[in-house]
């Protein structure tokens, strides 16, 4: 005996009976074939009815649920008159995060377009709290990869935690996309521009220069120049040890995907007016 159709956003939990004994009356091929083979029959859960908190089936519910499904020639005799009761948890709805578990290693010279993309990014749980309150997200299974150099579009099966046996996922796989390019490189020299200067004083530095070296797609490197970049050094913030200005890139073109100065500070004098 086995049990359908819980009423909408419960779960039947609990142990209901599994076996329920019955005496028929058929002829004698029948009787045989259903001692060598027990009928498995399905008990309709949305015929149950409640009161005071508690779900049950009637007797004579079940029993026209069992009768309707045995074959012709087959007649109920007898069988319990026990009223059947079930205990039901409300179910409750819960969103997380996919985390990609991937060791992606790419070849000489290939680098990323974007991060890493999931597809769903995010899982949808259905069960009772116990079961899914203290879940945070869901990882998926380890995929390592070496000397990539072509881009990423796998399917991947995620790793669901052990003992929700009354929880519902809307999948149980993710697609993990990333795009993978060769890049080329370029230094263009950038001049260093000095903030937060006091009035009344000019400062240079050594280098004026300096060399920011870019990666990205050739198409994006080859007509760059220094007006694409903003590198400056600020007066009030030098190093307290060496007393350098520290350099920031703080603009560079979006479609350069990497983009360091060669210098990481410079030396400076003051010139009063």
């Amino acid at each position: 005996m086995y049990y359908e159709n819980s009423p909408d956003s419960l779960v039947l939990l609990g142990n209901p009976p599994e076996n329920l004994p019955v005496r028929i009356r058929a002829v004698g091929f029948r009787i045989l074939q259903y001692q060598l083979s027990p009928k498995r029959v399905a008990v309709d859960l949305a015929e149950s009815q409640k009161s005071s908190g508690r779900y049950f089936i009637e007797p004579q519910i079940y029993r026209r649920q069992v009768e309707r499904q045995l074959t012709d020639g087959i007649a109920i005799l007898e069988m319990p008159s026990d009223t059947l009761f079930f205990e039901f948890q409300q179910l409750r709805s819960r969103t997380v995060p996919v985390v990609a578990d991937l060791d992606l290693e790419l070849a000489q010279n290939y680098m990323m377009d974007t991060a890493v993309e999931l597809n769903p990014p995010n899982i949808h749980l259905l069960g009772p709290p116990g079961e899914i309150d203290s879940i945070g997200s869901i990882r998926t299974r380890k995929l390592s990869l070496k000397g990539v150099r072509e881009s990423l579009d796998r399917e991947v099966d995620l790793v669901l935690p052990a003992g929700l046996s009354h929880t519902n996922f809307s999948t149980r796989q993710v697609r993990i996309r990333a795009e993978v390019f060769r890049f080329s490189e370029s230094v263009v020299d950038v001049p260093v521009e000095v903030v937060n200067l006091p009035a009344n004083q000019e400062v240079r530095t050594f280098p004026g220069t300096v060399g920011v070296l870019c990666k990205g797609r050739i198409e994006a490197l080859k007509d760059l120049g220094p007006e694409d970049f903003r590198l400056v050094a600020d007066f009030e913030d030098p190093d307290p040890q060496s007393g350098r200005l520290q350099l920031e890139l703080i603009r560079q073109p979006a479609d350069v995907h990497s983009a360091v100065p060669l210098e990481s500070s410079v030396e400076f004098i003051i010139r009063s007016e």
